[in-house]
């Protein structure tokens, strides 16, 4: 499938991507419904992190997770809600070290019924590998709706 050969072609670790690979394939097989049904990206997001927990032993493995450390997470081109001192972001999902790293990867995930660009998505998941040193960042856009559940677009990004 094209997804899982720009997965590849984007990755700088073979490993991580068959870890990555292997959890998408298992939430689009096993969670089926989930994609049909359009719930919404935090059931997605859920499910995709339990499949990754178990690719990435040693890892923690958390959806929304707000700290870099014991502080607010942040970036410079987050939400946009809090410009003086960066904005802060919640990452869909995050594999990571709990308290002082280090940060292996970060998921951002979209729905194909979101009607908004990429660009932002993207932007911010650069943001992610540039000022809070995740390792490998990665988009994913699922088809949702009626029919076989998908990937419409998946790539890795890193800072650059």
């Amino acid at each position: 499938m094209p997804w899982r050969m720009s997965l590849y072609e984007t990755a700088r670790d073979r490993q991580v991507a068959d870890h990555v690979i292997s959890a998408v394939n298992r939430v689009l097989d096993a969670d089926a419904h989930l994609f049909e049904v359009c719930v919404g990206e935090r059931a997605i997001s859920h499910r995709l992190g339990t499949y990754l927990e178990a690719n990435f032993p040693g890892w923690h493995v958390d959806c929304e997770y707000d700290r870099d450390g014991v502080d607010p997470k942040r970036i410079a081109s987050g939400s946009g809600n809090d410009a003086d001192e960066g904005s802060r972001v919640l990452p869909d999902i995050i594999v990571h070290r709990r308290r002082h790293g280090p940060n292996l990867l970060v998921l951002v995930l979209k729905k194909s019924s979101n009607r908004e660009p990429d660009d932002r998505d993207l932007e911010k998941l650069r943001a992610h590998t540039e000022e809070l040193g995740y390792m490998h960042g990665v988009f994913i856009s699922f088809i949702v709706g009626a029919g076989v559940p998908g990937v419409q677009r998946a790539e890795f990004l890193y800072a650059e």
